[in-house]
């Protein structure tokens, strides 16, 4: 018998993501980066990622940017 883990829908996994980096603006913390680093990954990792071809370009960049400043943090 194999369980799944639910799978959230991309829309959640996008205002989750905006959340922590509203949250970050107020108050700028590693751990927070950490989060915001992982909501991007879900959200390029998701099954319906191509959903949003228009915006792969800037999810790309998000994760790019939100790792260096994880990494200089």
């Amino acid at each position: 018998m194999t369980t799944e883990l639910p799978v959230a829908e991309i829309s959640y996994l996008e205002a989750w993501l905006e959340s922590f980096i509203s949250s970050y603006s107020q108050s700028s913390n590693k751990q927070l980066l950490a989060k915001i680093c992982l909501g991007v990954n879900a959200i390029m990792q998701h099954d319906d990622f191509d959903q949003l071809a228009d915006r792969h370009c800037s999810y790309y960049k998000m994760k790019n940017y939100w790792l260096w400043r994880y990494q200089i943090a």
